[in-house]
């Protein structure tokens, strides 16, 4: 029976080294953030009318999953 893989261990995907001249269509994360352009006025809308119903913004923190996520796993006292 013959088989496809070789007999050495692979240890996953290699990444080729890049042929001179070649850029990348989408920028890497360093270079987006300093990049970045501001939101326009409708996303500023939408954000302020989000916070002002409570609800969880993006880039922010959620203050109902952070008490959650800290509060005791066992409630203390008598049951």
């Amino acid at each position: 029976m013959t088989t496809l893989e070789a007999p050495e261990a692979r240890t996953g995907r290699r990444r080729r080294p890049a042929p001179p001249g070649y850029e990348e269509s989408v920028p890497r994360h360093e270079e987006s953030v300093q990049q970045r352009q501001p939101d326009p006025p409708i996303y500023d809308a939408l954000l302020a009318r989000w916070a002002a119903d409570g609800r969880t913004l993006p880039g922010r923190r959620d203050p109902e999953w952070s008490r959650v996520a800290t509060s005791p796993i066992w409630p203390s006292g008598p049951a």
